[in-house]
C-alpha cells in the first residue's frame, strides 16, 4: 500500500469513530437552510428544460432591440445569477438580457446522476442560446470558470456568440482537461455519505463564506454584507447543491480552452480586477498573445467582483462595448 493510500485509509478511520456525532450535525445544518432570494433580479422567473434537469433563470428588456445579452455566473458553492444584481437590471434597458442558474446551482435543478463536467457546461451554453434566446448571435458576459466553457461555445459554434465579455476567466490557460488521481480520490471523499458531507459543510459554513468573500471575493469588506453571505450560505446548502460543487473541486470541470480561445474571431475583452488574488492580472498576458482580438480592461481596488465592487463603472463600459460590437456587426 502507497503513502498516499494509507493517507485517505488513516483519513476515514479516524474520521470513523465520530461518525455518529457528525451525521447529526450534518442532518441539524441540511434542516436549518431556506432556499436563497429568488428575486435579487428583475425581469420575468422562468424554466428550461435541458437534459440533466430543470434550469431557472430570468429574463428582462425589449427582444427587438440589439442582440440578446447572457450573463453567465461563476463556479463554487453558494454560485448563482446572485452575482448579477447589479447589472441585469441596469442593461435590461438596452439590451434583451438573460441571467441562468447553471446546473447544480441557484435554483436549478441539482441531480446526483449528472455528469457534472466541463463538456456538461458547454453543452448547456449551446442549448440555450440555440432553443432559449431569441435573435442570435448573443453577446455573452461569463465569470471566472464559465468563461472557459463560453470561449469553447464561441469556437465550436460561432454563429451563436457575437461576443465575449470574460471577468478574470478561469481555466482557459492553465488546466487539464480531467483530474488527476488525487483528484479522482478527492472526489470519493467529498462523495462519502458523512465524511465528504461533514468537509462541505465546514467549508460552506457561513464563518467560511463571509472569511472567503472578504479575502478573495471582495477588495472592500463593505460588500460583504449579511444578506450577501445568507444567500451563498442558503443556495450552498440546497438539496443537491454539494455534487456540482465537488466536481468542480476534484477538477472534473477543467478544460483547456488556449486553442479555442486563440482560434475566436469575435471580439473579445478581458476584464480583471488589479488586487484579484484567486486568478491574477499577470494571467491575462498569455491570453492577449493568444489572440490579437482581445483587449484588457483593469479595475482598480478590486478582486473578483468588478461587476459588484464598481458597477456603474462596469455597466457603462459593458454598454459602450457592446454597442460597439453591434453596430460593427449591423
Amino acid at each position: 500500500m502507497s503513502v498516499k493510500q494509507k493517507f485517505w485509509q488513516g483519513l476515514f478511520l479516524a474520521g470513523g469513530a465520530g461518525v455518529a456525532a457528525l451525521a447529526a450535525v450534518n442532518a441539524s445544518i441540511a434542516r436549518g437552510a431556506t432556499e436563497p432570494e429568488d428575486n435579487s433580479l428583475g425581469g420575468e422567473a422562468r424554466e428550461f428544460a435541458f437534459e440533466y434537469g430543470r434550469v431557472f433563470y430570468r429574463v428582462a428588456g425589449a427582444s427587438d432591440v440589439r442582440a440578446p445579452l447572457i450573463f453567465l455566473h461563476d463556479i463554487g458553492a453558494g454560485a448563482s445569477s446572485f452575482m448579477w444584481r447589479k447589472n441585469f437590471d441596469a442593461l435590461a434597458a438596452d439590451f434583451h438580457v438573460y441571467a441562468p442558474d447553471l446546473p447544480g446551482f441557484g435554483l436549478s435543478d441539482k441531480s446526483a446522476s449528472a455528469p457534472y463536467s466541463a463538456d456538461l457546461y458547454t453543452a448547456f451554453i449551446r442549448d440555450f442560446l440555440r432553443e432559449e434566446v431569441q435573435h442570435a448571435p448573443a453577446h455573452i458576459v461569463a465569470g471566472g470558470w464559465s468563461a472557459a466553457f463560453a470561449v469553447r461555445v464561441a469556437d465550436e459554434h460561432p454563429a451563436l456568440v457575437a461576443s465575449l465579455t470574460l471577468i478574470a476567466p478561469g481555466g482557459v490557460n492553465t488546466l487539464h482537461a480531467r483530474p488527476d488521481l488525487p483528484g479522482a480520490a478527492f472526489y470519493g471523499l467529498l462523495h462519502s455519505p458523512v465524511l465528504g458531507a461533514s468537509f462541505y459543510n465546514a467549508m460552506t459554513s457561513e464563518r467560511s463564506l463571509r472569511d472567503y468573500a472578504r479575502k478573495r471575493l471582495f477588495y472592500e469588506r463593505r460588500f460583504v454584507t449579511p444578506r450577501l453571505v445568507a444567500h451563498y450560505y442558503n443556495a450552498s446548502h440546497q438539496p443537491g447543491a454539494q455534487h456540482a460543487v465537488s466536481a468542480f473541486l476534484s477538477g472534473y470541470l477543467n478544460t483547456d480552452a488556449r486553442e479555442a480561445f486563440a482560434r475566436l474571431t469575435q471580439p473579445v475583452t478581458l476584464i480583471w480586477g488589479k488586487q484579484d488574488l484567486t486568478t491574477p492580472v499577470a494571467q491575462a498576458a498569455a491570453l492577449l498573445s493568444l489572440n490579437s482580438r482581445a483587449r484588457l480592461e483593469i479595475f482598480d481596488r478590486c478582486r473578483m467582483m468588478p461587476q459588484t465592487e464598481h458597477a456603474e463603472k462596469f455597466n457603462a463600459r459593458l454598454r459602450t462595448t457592446l454597442y460597439t460590437h453591434s453596430s460593427a456587426a449591423a
